[in-house]
């Protein structure tokens, strides 16, 4: 959609610095030496940029293979990640969520980020990994860095019920609403449908906008009764630490849990429940890959909260060298479990800023910000090792309840639409297997997967 207005990412050569990280078995000179010894590598702090515009109450929801920034035309490994802006092009002041909800911003091959990474800086970076590990990116296979960005336009909102909270809600939480595309209808409330994600918004140009004061300026027309309407330049700013000492680091691949799990039988039919057509799994029956969003219902104030789950099994041994699970607006906690036992628990902070001009990084009633993983105890001994067999339970924790006090403004508390409950891990596989041993971009990849994995020395090779 905005391809014509993206360009390659910004290194900072002038900032770079050596490192030592010990030797591991990518190093083509590990055999020399000790391995231990170490090897001196050069970090270079990069930043992404991507800049979009949007009209008053606009849902964007961008296609990830079409929608592309250019990559650098080398090889490099990602070590980190240590900062997410989303600024006004114009002035470079940081936008709150009450003008432009960052719903969910994915740009492979790092995964989705969220609200909650927004307020992330180098003293408090989201992706750490150990020395010597990273993501693997090769430009012959990864010219271009895919995007999917989901922002959702809350600028001059207009009120629902007399509410701001509640019209904040509706628009952020995919609500259905005339204006929203021919493929939001009442059924599907809750999903992508109603947010921007939809043949009526991406191909057919339709309209897809939550309501605004002033609706011509949220008509998809660039013209209305001589009236132009009233866009904002945006740019999404990351900031990550590479090397183009990519041999040098252990690759990291991305394995993620989405609950609630999505489990079918033969036919296509739900095992554990029928999927309503709000339901992420009624139109994917994804097997055990889970739930990309979900829903929370309203509860009493007896039992305020909702649980999901879900557990996948390792298909080979390997170690976790980071995790961070991503939520949204109404969640507690998440918890990451191998074999029953809690190896990480995350818990939310909620914004307290009422001024929209303001409030940016501080925003009432919405989750900004997740705790991490790599600075708990059992993480810091680089990485948590899992065996082939091994059970992955992911679990969120999310309160429903109208009574919930980190919310302000009738209707903000209560049932929440298009949640999600993911973990995001970064693991190092161990395998002797084709796949797992040649080089590659690392991959991302949802709940109980099978990759083309072929074995080394095999009969199979030679067919």
């Amino acid at each position: 959609m905005f391809c014509d207005l993206q360009s390659q990412p910004t290194l900072y050569e002038d900032k770079s610095y050596n490192m030592l990280v010990e030797r591991n078995e990518n190093d083509i000179d590990a055999s020399v030496g000790n391995r231990n010894d170490g090897d001196s590598v050069t970090v270079t702090p990069m930043t992404i940029t991507y800049n979009y515009e949007l009209y008053d109450g606009q849902l964007l929801f961008t296609d990830a293979e079409s929608e592309l920034i250019p990559n650098l035309e080398f090889d490099y490994a990602i070590l980190g990640m240590t900062g997410l802006r989303n600024v006004n092009r114009n002035t470079q002041e940081l936008v709150s969520l009450d003008e432009v909800y960052f719903h969910h911003f994915t740009f492979f091959p790092l995964n989705m980020v969220g609200a909650e990474v927004l307020g992330r800086d180098e003293s408090n970076p989201y992706v750490k990994f150990p020395d010597g590990y990273g993501l693997h990116v090769f430009y012959d296979e990864s010219p271009d860095i895919n995007i999917n960005a989901h922002l959702l336009s809350n600028k001059n909102l207009a009120p629902i019920d007399g509410s701001m909270a509640l019209a904040h809600k509706h628009c952020n939480e995919c609500y259905y609403a005339p204006g929203k595309g021919s493929d939001c209808v009442p059924e599907v409330t809750g999903t992508f449908k109603c947010c921007g994600d939809s043949k009526s918004c991406t191909v057919d140009g339709g309209e897809c906008a939550c309501a605004t004061n002033n609706n011509e300026s949220s008509l998809h027309s660039n013209d209305v009764k001589g009236k132009k309407k009233n866009v904002t330049k945006y740019q999404v700013q990351v900031d990550v630490l590479i090397s183009r000492d990519i041999e040098k680091f252990q690759r990291v691949d991305q394995w993620t849990f989405a609950a609630p799990a999505c489990h079918v039988n033969l036919n296509g039919k739900g095992i554990f429940k029928e999927y309503t057509p709000d339901n992420y799994c009624f139109d994917t029956q994804t097997g055990t890959e889970g739930s990309i969003f979900h829903q929370i219902e309203e509860q009493n104030d007896d039992q305020p909260y909702v649980e999901t789950k879900v557990s996948s099994i390792a298909p080979t041994s390997g170690k976790i060298v980071w995790a961070q699970s991503h939520l949204h607006t109404g969640a507690v906690n998440a918890t990451l479990r191998l074999n029953g036992e809690i190896i990480c628990s995350t818990g939310t902070k909620y914004g307290t800023g009422i001024d929209g001009k303001t409030n940016a990084l501080n925003e009432q009633n919405h989750l900004i910000e997740i705790d991490s993983c790599y600075d708990t105890p059992i993480f810091k001994d680089r990485g948590i090792n899992f065996k082939e067999g091994d059970i992955l339970t992911a679990e969120s924790i999310y309160n429903g309840s109208i009574n919930d006090d980190r919310f302000v403004g009738y209707g903000a508390a209560g049932e929440h639409k298009n949640v999600m409950s993911m973990f995001l891990l970064g693991v190092v596989f161990d395998d002797d297997t084709k796949y797992a041993k040649e080089k590659h971009t690392s991959f991302s990849r949802f709940g109980d997967f099978v990759l083309e994995f072929q074995a080394v020395n095999t009969d199979l090779e030679k067919i």
